[in-house]
């Protein structure tokens, strides 16, 4: 076993799991989300439309998704952490997000639904886990899993047994996460610093330029260089930094900044035609990936403008800019939405969605070449 050492110490440990434990788990996790969804569908099901059964039931499966969830948040939150499973980002609520909040500490996002729901925002593995570590975050998490799940079918009856089952399925969840992550994921280092300078992105990109340039140099130091490129309109030199650290498997997050970036080059005038049909194959391949990436993002309205369906644009961005996602995500699309008003032939709401793009997050050099682009007269696609 090996320790990787960095400003803050031993930040990670490597060690090898086999490909034939990269699929045993792989299939469990997919067998499961699968019985997870079913059982409680079933349950229901069986007594409808009896409603004196039906509605205890379904009482019983929403209060053991409840408790599943805290349960999974409790977990994640501790034990978890000395499983290599850091977990900075979270969620409060359901729905789309209302308002992001990044600070050196990590992310706080609460969603348009206020229900008293808390899940992880976003996942990094510090370690890649042993299997003798896998088999211990199983059972730790399936004893918690079994001691709630028994305590509600206490109250028993329909409400009790759907809310036991219910708990005990969706508990186990949160180890199968874990599993998965040190599995699949390579052993990586933490950059010391690294929310500090995602913080400090959100309202100075200086400031973040000056963090960035302080930290050790390496691959996982330039990775989280690549929305400072983007901020500071150095779109040419993100796209060839992504293209080096691309490895066999394509980092989504990655994926979609070096497709905005071809994007925001291609306004600029200076993109080739290779460019553009990178752009376009980066496009089909993310929208695919999950929402997660893609939630907030410009992606979309980018893509109706370089097919030149500005009215399209601006349904698209303005959608993106009405999610509360993080201020630098927002203020890119707001400056999207000026941008596809101005080649509408709308100067006036152009100019307004671009005073939006000043006031809600950092000011970036594409803030600053699309003011001197408005200020000139469009040509009406």
């Amino acid at each position: 076993m090996k320790r990787v050492h960095g400003r803050g110490g031993v930040v990670g440990r490597s060690s090898a799991v086999s490909g034939d434990a990269l699929r045993r788990w792989t299939t469990i996790f997919r067998a499961y989300r699968v019985v997870a969804v079913l059982v409680p569908v079933v349950m229901m099901l069986r007594h409808f439309p009896d409603l004196s059964r039906a509605l205890p039931t379904a009482a019983g499966v929403s209060v053991g998704l409840e408790v599943a969830c805290w349960l999974a948040a409790g977990y994640l939150a501790g034990p978890a952490r000395r499983l290599g499973l850091r977990v900075d980002s979270w969620t409060f609520g359901v729905g789309a997000p209302l308002r992001t909040s990044i600070g050196p500490r990590g992310v706080w996002q609460l969603r348009r639904i206020p229900l008293p729901v808390v899940r992880p925002l976003s996942r990094g593995t510090l370690t890649t886990l042993t299997e003798k570590q896998l088999a211990s975050a199983l059972l730790l998490v399936l004893a918690a899993d079994a001691l709630c799940a028994a305590l509600l079918a206490l109250a028993g009856g329909e409400f009790g047994r759907a809310a036991a089952v219910t708990c005990l399925l969706s508990g186990v969840g949160p180890v199968l996460v874990v599993a998965v992550s040190g599995a699949t994921r390579p052993a990586g280092v933490r950059v010391p610093g690294d929310q500090e300078l995602t913080a400090a992105l959100q309202r100075d990109i200086p400031e973040a330029r000056r963090l960035l340039d302080a930290l050790p140099p390496g691959p996982a130091t330039r990775a989280l260089g690549l929305p400072v490129l983007l901020a500071e309109g150095r779109y040419r030199e993100l796209a060839d930094t992504v293209a080096e650290l691309q490895g066999e498997r394509p980092d989504p997050g990655q994926q979609l900044l070096h497709a905005r970036a071809l994007a925001y080059l291609d306004e600029t005038g200076a993109a080739t035609d290779a460019d553009r049909e990178t752009f376009r194959a980066l496009h089909r391949t993310l929208r695919r990936a999950s929402r997660a990436y893609r939630q907030g993002s410009d992606l979309n309205a980018l893509h109706e403008l370089a097919e030149g369906h500005p009215g399209l644009a601006i349904d698209e961005a303005r959608a993106a800019a009405s999610i509360g996602s993080a201020p630098i995500r927002r203020t890119m699309a707001y400056a999207t939405l000026a941008l596809a008003f101005h080649r509408a032939g709308r100067p006036a709401e152009a100019r307004t969605a671009l005073e939006s793009a000043r006031t809600c997050g950092p000011a970036t050099a594409r803030l600053e070449f699309l003011t001197d682009l408005l200020a000139q007269p469009a040509a009406v696609e």
